[in-house]
């Protein structure tokens, strides 16, 4: 998997660093189904000074989807997780759709197989 990490106006890079790789790490696992050469992803974050608000932006770009999520807040911390949390629910979503959709397209071949061997069986009586 691809990896772009932005930290822009960040004071001690070291935890924040840290804790993001813990979290992609995490990411990674949910991730794991998908070729890893087709998987990147880009996360921002940014802490302005003035006002300390701290803006997490994460985009997963997956074969065929684009998964985003942001969050701002006080705490460093609660703004990287509730990111991460936000993209885990939307990867968990697009793994039920595919897994439906894989669902389906098996029952429509075995409904397909079922009406040929059905007309063999009436074709041969």
């Amino acid at each position: 998997m691809k990896r772009i990490i932005e930290l822009k106006h960040v004071g001690p890079k070291a935890h924040v660093r840290s804790l993001l790789e813990d979290l992609i790490g995490r990411l990674e696992e949910k991730l794991a189904h998908f070729p890893q050469e087709a998987v990147s992803l880009h996360v921002l974050f940014e802490e302005n000074g003035r006002h300390k608000l701290y803006r997490t932006s994460l985009t997963c770009h997956l074969p065929g989807r684009l998964v985003a999520a942001h969050d701002e807040g006080r705490d460093a911390g609660a703004s990287i997780r509730e990111a991460f949390a936000e993209v885990g629910r939307q990867l968990e979503k697009q793994k039920a759709r595919l897994h439906r959709e894989r669902i389906r397209q098996q029952a429509r071949q075995k409904s397909r197989m079922r009406a040929a061997a059905l007309q063999e069986e009436e074709g041969i009586a």
